[in-house]
């Protein structure tokens, strides 16, 4: 039988198959579900081949979250493990199949299957049908009670675990040098359930008793802790101890049998069982070894003091316990400290809930702590006559790594197991380690309830002595998501997102306020429904706007740090926020993400910065002056704000890396039209930005959208993790899909290498929603939505082109908003010499009201500009003036500087001076001439797209 077959007859056939690999040399564990037991066996044999030793889950489970045994479905065997070797039950495998025959013929069991574990022995009996595991966990712990009785030294904690793993058949065990083989020795016939629940069933009364479950008090007494019967006789011998076992241990030939009784229901208690009561009973001459483990196994629980002391009067005279502890049991109290197997624990993170189980290896505690079986924490100290083990907490508690935030200074990550809430992670900082009240504030805001807290203060202490002489402390991470250049991990709040994976991310001084804002609420599946929404014929720039929150992490494939889109109307209520809050609510909270008109734009660029491959959201931003939203626009797309010096400090203030990020922004106007109030001519801004008008006819009725509104704010957070994983599980794919969708929609649209943020602003969002759709987060119709995008791409070009940045357009601008200091007038000769006559003068068609900035003789069309003034206006309007000057000259206008008389044939006696002469016969046509002489009447006509 080969050991596909195997493990068909073992297992069940329905539910998930979980296969878990273990390395000796500090690797993490692997544990995986499957839903074949062919591609279990696939994955155990790649285990095998990278060195790990595999092992299987003997039930099936509901799902593939989780190996516990409240998830388990089904279980089609009974099995035990046998150890052999030295130190071991059975010396060899020999050994230990003989006794296992002995046992098999004194209980009456069927022949069972066997298998050579590299060192041990499996033994398996295989059922028919699979059952449940509450029906199987009786018949397991009644097979574990017959291996008591008949001395069949089986691994206890074996044989009714319904979330065992053993060795997969097959395999190899790397313990030795070379790895021994993992073989099938025997295979026994498959039996049913009810003739083996018969078998151990009639056994248990032949010895005639029925062995008890310990009560409350007893396994409250016994506080979770094993017990040896050893350390026990230890103290005794060095007058420790306790009197009245020392009396039974002296006296066995004639001790009376109730006080026997009575030191035997205390080591029946201890896990040296199986030896001590046959220690303290083998003196008396009547000695007999199966009545004597009969008895033991009868007893209810360790007895107390008080009928230690009822049973022998004056026994406990001169004990150093008495009156302080309830039973001798207490004395031989330890630790079991927990085995490799048992530090690898499945949970869930309690801050993160939408996130799937995972596995974790609790690490091996600094010296002198150790981590008992159960969990939690312990400190073995040296006592007067043994060890000591001292509870410190108890649930599990440890470091993680040491971390360096580059301006609050080094902190430690620590992670909590809680028994209901699952896994929480926190960081302290050093400062709060050496504070008892520092450090009770910073544990107990996290659950951990402790009135004392010094031992466990100086538990993390150690930790981090520990930490630092064998570990680099790592730097806290200040942004969000993509970690390196490799896209290995992408952080979302406090989550880390590998491809397999969930980790928590601590915060740091940037990042720790903006927590909340990311988490989750409600279900992936409820989101889904939601923006199944918007799958229908005139939702396309709702699409668009869910394929930019996609879409922006993807910005790292492009060669830019930024871009942005911006949806503007001059009515409110037609769901601007809305479309804003359908790109966030992927992230987090859509309400909290976005940044509102009272935040400032340095609190919006600073937001860019965290957000870092996150979308931004901005809304109602044009309310900002010009000037800002200048700045602020030309700073974003360069990926990184203004340096500026600390509050605190002369020094310049930590900066996050540049972002690669898509930025929807809202507003009540054209972003451009706002900024062209400052730059006269804001076309690299327009290169920079899509401009979409929002109006009616667009959106649906009002009453949808606020629908649609209140549905954004009760189901977000969800899809970023499936999404986010989804593409690092094949980067180089989701790269190459950018890549071809850019080259498509680059042709489809006409673009050229000026359009280099408008070809991503189209391709990037269209990549994002292919990708999220191929990961099952919608079923959007993205071909309609791409024709409407081409088709708006189209028209935006065109516009962005029709802002004229020519020489003639410039003189435009700057003769509008100076025509009331224009003096206007006729060509004339110098009449104020030799006449004095003023009706020699000519009278100017308009003077100057305030300044005299140009003088324009309209007869022969030329025009004289006053070189400061307009070197002035440039400067303002971020126009390069030796630029602009030298387009003038080779333009139309054929601009020359030279001296003149800018009062000629006025009464203003004016110097002459170096002016820019220009000749307007081919630039001033006559309707021009018209529109300036109108001048506060006259406005420009927009060049921007009035629809979307």
């Amino acid at each position: 039988m080969d050991t596909l077959e195997f493990l068909r007859a073992v297992l069940a056939d329905t539910g998930f198959y979980c296969v878990v690999g273990l390395k000796r040399d500090g690797s993490a564990p692997v544990q995986k579900f499957y839903p074949s037991i062919e591609a279990a066996v696939e994955v155990a044999t790649q285990l095998q081949g990278n060195g790990y030793d595999a092992y299987y889950a003997l039930a099936t489970y509901t799902n593939g979250d989780s190996r516990r045994g409240d998830n388990a479905q089904a279980l089609k065997s009974f099995f035990l493990d046998l150890d052999c070797g030295l130190g071991k039950p059975y010396g060899t495998q020999v050994d230990a199949i003989v006794a296992l025959k002995a046992f098999c013929s004194a209980v009456g069991l069927p022949r069972p299957s066997i298998v050579n574990s590299g060192r041990g022995v499996h033994v398996y009996w295989l059922l028919q049908m699979p059952v449940l595991p509450a029906q199987w966990l009786p018949v397991a712990q009644a097979l574990k009670d017959l291996c008591t009785q008949h001395k069949l030294h089986a691994d206890p904690a074996v044989t009714a675990d319904v979330a065992r793993i053993l060795r997969i058949p097959g395999t190899l065990n790397f313990k030795d040098t070379p790895p021994s083989p993992v073989e099938i020795l025997s295979v026994g016939a498959p039996v049913t359930f009810e003739a083996f629940e018969g078998v151990t069933g009639s056994a248990m009364p032949m010895k005639g008793y029925v062995p008890r479950e310990m009560d409350a008090d007893t396994l409250a007494l016994l506080g979770g802790f094993v017990n040896s019967f050893k350390k026990i006789l230890i103290k005794t011998a060095a007058g420790n101890g306790c009197h009245q076992v020392g009396h039974v241990v002296t006296n066995q030939a004639t001790i009376e049998e109730p006080l026997w009784r009575a030191a035997l229901s205390v080591a029946n208690c201890c896990v040296d069982r199986d030896k001590a009561i046959h220690h303290i009973s083998k003196g008396y001459p009547k000695y007999d070894p199966v009545d004597t483990d009969i008895k033991a196994s009868d007893t209810a629980g360790p007895y107390t003091c008080a009928i230690f002391e009822k049973l022998n009067p004056g026994g406990c005279e001169g004990c150093k316990h008495k009156g302080v502890i309830r039973s001798p049991i207490v004395l031989g109290r330890e630790i079991e400290e927990a085995s490799l197997e048992d530090n690898i624990v499945v949970e869930k993170l309690a801050d993160v809930p939408t996130a799937p189980a995972q596995t974790y290896v609790i690490p091996k505690y600094p010296f002198p702590y150790l981590r008992p079986k159960n969990g939690g924490v312990a400190k073995r100290v040296r006592g007067e006559d043994a060890d000591i083990e001292i509870p410190i907490y108890h649930n599990d508690i440890y470091v993680v790594r040491r971390m360096v935030d580059e301006e609050t200074g080094e902190a430690v990550l620590v992670r909590l197991h809680l028994p209901k809430d699952g896994v929480r992670e926190f960081t302290i900082p050093l400062t709060a380690i050496g504070s008892k009240e520092e450090f009770r504030k910073h544990v107990a805001a996290k659950g951990v309830a402790m009135v004392k807290v010094d031992e466990l203060m100086y538990y993390i202490s150690d930790w981090v002595n520990y930490l630092q002489l064998n570990n680099a402390a790592d730097i806290a991470k200040r942004q969000f998501g993509w970690t390196d250049d490799e896209f290995s991990s992408f952080v979302v709040g406090e989550k880390e997102i590998f491809a397999d994976r969930i980790e928590l991310n601590p915060p740091s001084k940037p990042t720790a306020r903006l927590f909340p804002k990311f988490r989750s609420r409600g279900t992936l599946a409820e989101w889904r429904d939601m923006v199944d929404f918007f799958n229908k014929p005139g939702f396309e720039l709702h699409q668009f706007a869910i394929g930019l929150g996609f879409g922006s992490p993807l910005m790292s494939f492009t060669a830019l740090n930024a871009a942005m889109v911006h949806l503007w109307s001059a009515e409110s209520g037609l769901g601007k926020t809305t479309l804003l809050h359908c790109a966030a609510g992927i992230w987090g909270d859509p309400s909290e993400v976005t940044t509102t008109e009272d935040d400032t734009l340095n609190t919006r660029m600073n937001r860019a910065e965290v957000y870092k491959n996150i979308v931004l959201p901005m809304d109602e931003i044009t309310s900002s002056v010009a000037k800002g939203l200048s700045d602020m626009l030309k700073s974003y797309t360069h990926g990184h704000q203004r340096n500026r010096l600390d509050s605190s400090a002369n020094v310049e203030r930590v900066r996050g890396k540049v972002w690669q990020q898509l930025c929807l922004s809202t507003g009540n106007r054209s972003l451009i039209e706002v900024i062209s109030a400052y730059k006269a001519i804001p076309k690299a801004e327009a290169q920079r930005v899509l401009e979409l008008e929002v109006s009616e006819a667009i959106l649906p009725a009002k009453e949808v959208t606020d629908e649609l509104s209140m549905r954004l704010r009760q189901f977000y957070g969800t899809a970023c993790i499936p999404y986010m994983q989804y593409v690092m599980k094949d980067i180089p794919g989701a790269r190459n899909l950018y890549q071809s969708t850019k080259t498509k929609l680059d042709s489809a649209i006409g673009f050229n290498a000026k359009d280099r943020f408008y070809s991503a602003i189209a391709s990037v969002p269209t990549t994002g929603l292919m990708l999220s759709k191929r990961a099952d987060l919608h079923d959007f119709k993205i071909g309609r939505m791409v024709e409407w995008l081409i088709e708006t791409m189209k028209v935006a070009r065109v516009s962005v082109g029709a802002i004229d940045a020519g020489p003639e357009a410039v003189l435009t601008n700057f003769l509008t908003e100076n025509y009331n200091n224009i003096l206007r007038i006729k060509s004339t000769d110098d009449n104020r010499q030799p006449y004095s006559d003023t009706d020699m003068l000519i009278i100017p068609d308009s003077t100057p009201r305030i300044s005299l900035v140009a003088r324009y003789e309209y007869d022969i069309k030329v025009l004289y500009i006053m070189i400061k003034p307009f070197k002035d206006w440039c400067s303002k309007q971020q126009l390069n003036f030796h630029t602009v000057t030298g387009q003038l000259s080779a333009g139309k206008t054929k601009a020359i500087v030279k001296k003149k008389h800018m009062g000629k044939g006025t009464r203003m006696n004016l110097p002459s001076t170096n002016v820019l002469v220009l000749d307007c016969s081919e630039f001033m046509d006559d309707e021009t001439e018209a529109a300036l002489s109108t001048a506060t009447a006259f406005s420009a006509p927009s060049p921007f797209p009035q629809s979307a």
